[in-house]
């Protein structure tokens, strides 16, 4: 029989020699008063974090800083959350720790070190404290631009512009550096406006380099440029120009005052800025110049115009316009003015062609062949035989195809637009007088059309030209001459009717109380004779430098 394993049984004891049991009673005790400093301690980090959350009800801020970097670090780390290119840099300033903040990519980190991290740590000792706030400014920090933001808003908005900010232990304002660095395309040559004289730069995607081509140009203190902030997330910059002692107080203030109003989340384009300075959003006529040369800019600044220029675009908007400054090119300055004022003109006729010449063809074919001499009749006629569609079905036809040759040269590559028109013009105008879709003369009538309404030297004009050309056509096909005669009268009575900041779209075309503008519209009289600024604008100073001579 196995035998049963036998268990030895101890006594526990729990009692421990009196000099350990006042030990860890003593241990106990300390423990249980650090609990309750920890305690106290997340009760004041409470009450900071309600405090900081009672704050933006009163100024829209996210936060306030605190004099505890770390601190305010989190709360910057909060408001910038899940953004992975933000960058934080701890070093030490004297006696003290220093956080900068920044955006990489958007930021020289090479200056940032020069300026700032070497000028702090290099003259100051480990054992050295900071003063105040403007010693740290004014003498520690060498950057060009330094500037103090206390209000975080503000500072988070330095940030994302590419600005570094500088957080130090003890103070509780923070510091902003100008260190951006944005990449950027180059200046080069105007690529829509291009001159065969004259200056060849044009405005980039950069706003300090558009005001700076324009600030080259002149040396006037008069000048004046002021820069918003519009778009409530974009926060893109947007600079109002003119010049003082010239343009009229009241076009300054009221440009001014539109653009302080506009609320809109973003601002990409200077299309963006422009619908909400115009009144009539739905008028197909441009009443914003929209250039990207910057000699055009400055030649309208000091006629009484004022300029603006949003971040991001490279071009700039000029206003107010008039249909005249829609048909000058830089070229009619540059050339003698006999020929500039015959080209000029050319471009007025080229403007009725690109509208009414379709039309006119309709209204010919269709109620009045027997304006033609007879041979030309009869020569049209047999075309139109050979033709199974009737003469607006024909031109609706070939208007159509018109539309989609211009938007395919417009959009291709500049290498591949070249070889477009080859195939437009000769396979595709080729092809379809052969198949008989279309006539000779048709073909002829639309591509003369086409021509005029590139001619224009604003292309949205040429643009507003294409789309009233439908309507004239209708009404040649309802009414023969008689229609496009009611239509251009119209248009004429609309034309007048347009007014762009108080000045009348037409200039000074048909108003002989401005006979003294008539030197530099339609024609264009030699430098000498224009010793007057346009009296429409209303310019304070209308006289020229040198009319006195």
């Amino acid at each position: 029989m196995n035998k049963l394993p036998r268990f030895k049984f101890f006594k526990l004891s729990a009692v421990q020699p009196n000099s350990s049991l006042s030990e860890t009673r003593q241990k106990l005790a300390e423990f249980q008063k650090q609990v309750q400093q920890s305690k106290a301690i997340e009760s004041a980090i409470n009450n900071v974090v309600k405090d900081l959350h009672k704050v933006p009800a009163q100024d829209e801020q996210p936060f306030i800083f605190t004099n505890n970097i770390e601190i305010n670090e989190q709360l910057v780390r909060s408001a910038l959350s899940r953004c992975d290119d933000i960058t934080y840099r701890q070093f030490r300033a004297g006696k003290a720790k220093a956080l900068l903040v920044y955006l990489s990519g958007l930021t020289d980190t090479n200056k940032l070190e020069t300026t700032v991290i070497e000028s702090l740590t290099g003259r100051l000792n480990s054992n050295e404290t900071l003063g105040n706030i403007n010693e740290i400014t004014n003498l520690l920090i060498t950057a060009a631009n330094v500037t103090v933001v206390p209000k975080p808003k503000e500072a988070i908005a330095n940030i994302l512009k590419g600005n570094p900010l500088l957080l130090i232990d003890g103070i509780s304002d923070a510091v902003s550096i100008d260190a951006a660095k944005y990449e950027k395309r180059q200046i080069s040559k105007a690529e829509n406006e291009d001159a065969a004289k004259g200056p060849h730069d044009s405005f980039n995607e950069t706003l300090s380099d558009n005001i700076a081509l324009v600030r080259r140009r002149t040396k006037d203190p008069d000048l004046k440029v002021e820069i918003f902030e519009i778009g409530v997330r974009t926060q893109t910059s947007v600079a109002l120009l003119y010049v003082e002692d010239i343009v009229k107080p009241a076009l300054a203030d009221k440009i001014r005052s539109q653009l302080l109003s506009i609320r809109i989340d973003k601002v990409i384009l200077s299309a963006n800025i422009e619908e909400f300075l115009i009144d009539q959003i739905w008028n197909p006529f441009p009443q914003v110049l929209v250039t990207e040369r910057p000699d055009k800019i400055v030649a309208g600044l000091y006629e009484g115009r004022v300029s603006i220029i949003v971040d991001n675009s490279p071009t700039a908007m000029l206003l107010p316009i008039t249909l005249q400054d829609l048909m000058q090119s830089v070229d009619d300055y540059t050339g003698r003015p006999a020929v500039a004022s015959l080209i000029r003109f050319t471009r007025y006729i080229a403007a009725f062609i690109a509208v009414f010449l379709p039309a006119i063809y309709v209204s010919i074919v269709s109620y009045h062949p027997g304006i033609l001499p007879s041979g030309l009749s009869f020569y049209i006629a047999e075309l139109r035989a050979r033709t199974p569609f009737p003469s607006l079905l024909e031109a609706f036809l070939m208007e159509g195809l018109l539309e989609i040759f211009q938007e395919a040269i417009v959009r291709l590559p500049q290498k591949l637009s070249a070889a477009a028109g080859v195939v437009g013009a000769l396979v595709i105008g080729t092809t379809v007088v052969e198949a008989g879709l279309a006539n000779a003369l048709l073909v002829v009538v639309i591509a003369l059309t086409g021509l005029s309404a590139f001619s224009m030297p604003s292309y949205p004009f040429g643009m507003a030209l294409r789309f009233f050309r439908i309507p004239a056509l209708l009404a040649a096909s309802i009414l023969g001459l008689y229609g496009i005669s009611v239509f251009f009268i119209v248009m004429i009575v609309f034309l007048c009717s347009l007014r762009t900041y108080d000045e009348s779209y037409l200039g000074d075309l048909f108003d002989i109380t401005l006979i003294e503008d008539w030197k530099d519209g339609l024609l264009r009289f030699p430098a000498k004779f224009l010793t007057l600024r346009p009296k429409r604008l209303g310019a304070k100073d209308r006289t020229k430098i040198g009319s006195e001579n």
